[in-house]
């Protein structure tokens, strides 16, 4: 009963290593449970069998462990999960020289600090110097840098927020 428990625990860890390396990469609680398995196999063989099962149990243990990683590593097992696409999309950039300080637009969604605006007839990505600001709300810009628009939330009355 003692060999088959140390057996089954060697399949049960090779089975979560596999999936682990297989299926969900990354080392996650499936690769713990795994070696948590495995050492727990090694124990019990050395424990409960003796030292010769213990070692026996080892060296099976390290050899299936070695032979999975070394499968995952130059086998198909990588290509099956692997991104094949080339990404050919770009950025969409802006020639922020258009715009200075000054400029009010409305926002197109909420500005969680960051967000989209229109201003001068242009959705662009801008920040929010002065907290949240809800969408469909006037803004002015108040800094402009090479890459962001920094803007605040014009009140009713005219008057910046700051």
């Amino acid at each position: 009963m003692d060999i088959l428990i140390t057996i089954l625990l060697v399949i049960f860890a090779t089975v979560m290593l596999t999936v682990e390396v297989v299926f969900i990469p990354g080392f996650g609680i499936t690769g713990f449970t795994g070696v948590i398995a495995m050492a727990g196999s090694i124990f019990y063989a050395f424990v409960q069998l003796g030292n010769a099962a213990g070692w026996i149990t080892l060296l099976v243990g390290g050899m299936v462990s070695i032979a999975l990683f070394l499968w995952a590593l130059y086998g198909n097992s990588i290509d099956k999960v692997a991104l094949k696409k080339n990404i050919k999309s770009t950025v969409k950039t802006v020639d922020m020289s258009i715009f200075a300080v000054g400029d009010r637009g409305v926002t197109k969604t909420r500005l969680a600090l960051i967000g989209e605006a229109v201003i001068k007839g242009q959705v662009i990505e801008v920040k929010s110097e002065a907290g949240f600001i809800n969408e469909k709300e006037e803004i002015e810009v108040i800094r402009v840098s090479d890459d962001s628009l920094f803007v605040v939330k014009v009140e009713k009355e005219g008057k910046n927020k700051k």
